[in-house]
């Protein structure tokens, strides 16, 4: 069996490696023959059969897939969601609904589409220039408003408004500037504000059927510049009522969107009136190690994705209750407070050496600058913990007062 992944990055390097396992073949197709730093960074081509790289030519990269016998094809990253949509459905391969496919990148596409379905969405337009997000801003009775790319990823370039000067000064600085992947902002994203607790929902489908793999809590806090960045994230169980609120309401969004076979990450707001759709995507949750779910809960959303992929029957026995995580982990993403380059030891150890500490994923180059952390992308890294509630919230309020003294750079 051979299965193509398009942009094969971030976290799709560990579904080669289970995949693999499993006694499947993998070939590496690119979406974009300049592909983000980020993404070029902890790319490794080596556990595919092929890499095909990048080709303008779709009708090329499908008749080289046919003759590698390719019986899938799954975005590895968000900028492949397109291609890998485009692919199965010329493939004749199990995919998602391809009259669907602009609402699963196109966050104005996907709010009108989730509210199409009769589901909640935030009310959501794009404009041109800063002076229609203003009216629209005014329109609305002046209340908080999010600015943020119509198709960009990690919380790039998001920002919260409440201030028909900030709304101006964000849509201003945002239009015509280049998103995470590369492409032009010529319009602006403008939503409402959410007020609630945020929540992200990982499943697997199968033909239409979806199974929850895991709910995790998403918890933010003030950056450097005051903008609200990520703080940390937890798993909780289904038996939680609010993770299983936003995991029914999670999976009728995915249902809305089409997606049908694959991963899918969405991210919910509980608000005081029910869920809400902040985003959803046709792919893996990215920034988290998968060998830590499957450490403390016995599996994880790659582990699940690499069933559904090589055994369809086997992935029905897996149940929404069954990733039950025996110690409370949390991800905890770090926060750079100061632009400088970065140190040359000594920083990790005094993460390694808390009593919680599972494992740390840094993208700090001695030497090298480390950015003010205003998103995910510009974040050091992040930090796995797990063991009892307290303790982990002991650690976690180490790594924060470490970090006031500038803990990664010099």
């Amino acid at each position: 069996m051979t299965v193509a992944i398009v942009d094969g990055y971030a976290t799709a390097r560990f579904l080669v490696a289970a995949l693999t396992e499993r006694g499947t073949q993998c070939v590496h197709i690119a979406s974009d023959p300049n592909p983000p730093a980020a993404y070029q960074r902890v790319f490794n081509p080596a556990p595919y059969l092929h890499d095909l790289g990048y080709h303008a030519d779709l009708g090329v990269v499908v008749m080289k897939l046919r003759n590698l016998g390719v019986s899938q094809v799954i975005a590895g990253a968000e900028s492949g969601v397109h291609l890998a949509d485009a692919l199965n459905h010329e493939l004749r391969a199990p995919g998602n609904d391809i009259t669907r496919v602009a609402a699963r990148r196109d966050k104005f596409a996907m709010a009108k589409q989730v509210r199409a379905a009769g589901l909640a969405a935030p009310a959501t337009t794009i404009v041109g220039d800063p002076g229609q997000a203003v009216d629209w801003f005014t329109a609305r009775g002046s209340r908080p408003i999010v600015v943020k790319p119509v198709a960009s990823a990690g919380t790039n370039d998001v920002s919260v408004c409440r201030t028909a000067e900030e709304v101006a000064s964000r849509c201003a600085a945002l239009i015509g500037t280049v998103d995470f992947f590369g492409a032009t902002n010529e319009q602006a994203l403008v939503q409402e504000f959410l007020e609630g607790e945020e929540f992200m929902v990982n499943t697997v489908s199968v033909h239409g059927v979806h199974k929850v793999v895991d709910v995790w809590r998403s918890a933010r806090t003030a950056g450097p510049d005051g903008a609200p960045i990520c703080d940390f994230q937890e798993p909780l169980p289904l038996t939680d009522g609010n993770a299983r609120q936003v995991a029914a309401y999670a999976c009728e969004v995915v249902t809305a969107l089409g997606i049908a076979n694959g991963a899918g990450h969405t991210e919910v707001m509980l608000t005081a009136d029910g869920p809400v759709l902040i985003e959803s995507a046709a792919r893996l949750m990215g920034g988290f190690l998968p060998w830590v779910s499957e450490k403390f809960s016995g599996t994880s959303q790659i582990q699940e994705l690499a069933v559904a992929l090589t055994s369809r029957e086997e992935v029905h026995t897996f149940s929404d209750a069954d990733a039950v995580f025996s110690r409370h982990v949390r991800n905890v993403w770090l926060i750079n407070r100061r632009a400088k380059p970065g140190r040359k030891d000594g920083w990790q150890q005094r993460i390694e050496s808390l009593p919680t500490f599972v494992a740390l994923t840094t993208k700090v180059v001695p030497g090298q600058m480390v950015p003010l952390t205003v998103d995910l992308p510009s974040a050091p890294g992040f930090v796995s913990l797990a063991g009892g509630l307290d303790e982990v919230e002991r650690d976690h309020r180490s790594i924060r007062e470490m970090e006031l003294g500038g803990l990664y750079v010099d």
